[in-house]
C-alpha cells in the first residue's frame, strides 16, 4: 500500500493517490478534506515531473491497524525534500488506507 501510494504520487495518478487514503482520513492543518484535495491537484498535476523514493520501511501490524515508517525523498521540479514519514493505515475491505499522515516523525 505504500509503495503503491509512492508510485501514484510520482504518476501523478491522482485517482490512485487520493484513493489511498481512507475515508476517515483527517487532513492536517484543520482543512476540509475536499480542500486538502484540491491543494494536492494543483500541487501535483502542475509539476513536469515527480520522483518519490521510498527507503528503510519498517511496518507494524496490529490486527486492522498499522503504522509504516520511512524515509521519504522528494523531488518536483524546484522542489526537493528528504524527510521521516508515518502513515497510519486501516484495513478496508481486502486494502490498506491511510488514515493519518505525520511528516518528520
Amino acid at each position: 500500500a505504500v509503495l503503491a501510494w509512492a508510485a501514484a504520487w510520482a504518476a501523478k495518478d491522482m485517482p490512485k493517490y487520493l484513493g489511498a487514503y481512507g475515508k476517515d482520513f483527517v487532513p492536517p492543518g484543520g482543512v476540509t478534506r475536499s480542500a486538502w484535495e484540491e491543494e494536492r491537484r494543483k500541487r501535483i498535476v502542475g509539476k513536469a515531473s515527480i520522483s518519490v523514493k521510498v527507503s528503510e520501511l519498517n511496518i507494524s501490524v496490529n490486527g486492522n491497524s498499522a503504522t509504516a515508517r520511512f524515509h521519504q525523498s522528494y523531488n518536483g521540479g524546484t522542489v526537493t525534500a528528504s524527510s521521516r514519514k508515518t502513515l497510519e493505515l486501516q484495513k478496508s475491505g481486502e486494502r490498506w488506507v491511510i488514515v493519518k499522515e505525520l511528516a518528520g516523525s
